[in-house]
């Protein structure tokens, strides 16, 4: 039987984990979902006018790589990737699913998630398939911990969430009086 690990080890751990993500570092991004029923796509399963839901705000942890610069025969461009932690109890607890393709908001610049990875266990042990459990019941050892994002920024144009462009008036433009 193993000293640490135990169901009432791993209580401390969520409790200490989940303060610590929502209270201590408050950081939150927004995540937009895909409405399905509202994108219409093409033959080939792509599509030009994506809809979201409103976003909704969620507290992680955040480790941005550097801007990397990129040039090829149409242009200089850049691009960054992401990961993005997050408490899975509080997933949890809000039924909040991350899946390939969402769009999180953080320092005004829109990420796509590419992969969504939740095998990061406290004690190393998957409390649902411990197979080093002594009691007869599954959960016993372990913990699961986190779900974690990578992602890549992706250009706000694709995504019709904000104005990127905008144009002006007919008008011409005229001085104050007090000039």
């Amino acid at each position: 039987m193993a000293l640490f690990g135990s169901a009432r080890d791993a209580s401390l751990i969520r409790h200490i984990h989940g303060e610590l993500i929502v209270n201590f570092v408050d950081t939150e991004i927004e995540l937009y979902k895909l409405v399905l029923e509202d994108t219409r796509e093409n033959l080939y399963g792509e599509s030009d006018q994506k809809k979201y839901y409103n976003p909704i705000k969620v507290p992680c942890l955040i480790q941005k790589d550097e801007k990397q610069i990129i040039g090829d025969d149409y242009g200089i461009d850049s691009t960054r990737t992401g990961i993005f932690a997050f408490s899975r109890d509080y997933l949890k607890e809000r039924s909040i699913i991350f899946e390939i393709g969402d769009i999180l908001n953080y320092d005004n610049e829109f990420y796509e998630a590419d992969a969504v990875h939740s095998s990061n266990y406290w004690t190393g042990r998957n409390p649902s398939t411990d197979l080093g459990h002594t009691s007869g019941e599954r959960g016993e050892f372990g913990y699961s911990v986190e779900v974690r994002v990578e992602a890549h920024v992706t250009q706000r144009n694709k995504l019709n969430l904000t104005e990127v462009r905008s144009g002006g008036t007919n008008q011409e433009y005229q001085l104050p009086k007090n000039l």
